[in-house]
């Protein structure tokens, strides 16, 4: 059930940015460790709800919308 609730924090929270997030920025806005953000943004990149793209060492997080998408494919 805990699952479920840290899903749609980092749902919430990537709606609310559309400029992406890294991991770190996931972690501290919904009040967990880095590595738990970690596993739960693979889990939802995995399940195709989330998108990523690496910039430099880091990847920014977005929620995925048809939009998003084809700006990325570009």
């Amino acid at each position: 059930m805990k699952e479920n609730k840290l899903d749609k924090r980092i749902m919430m929270v990537l709606t609310g940015n559309a400029f992406g997030q890294t991991i770190e920025e996931t972690a501290n806005a919904i009040g967990v460790s880095r590595a738990t953000a970690s596993k739960y943004l693979a889990v939802l990149e995995a399940k195709g709800q989330i998108i990523s793209r690496p910039v430099g060492k880091a990847k920014l997080y977005y929620l995925r919308t048809s939009k998003l998408e084809q700006f990325l494919n570009k």
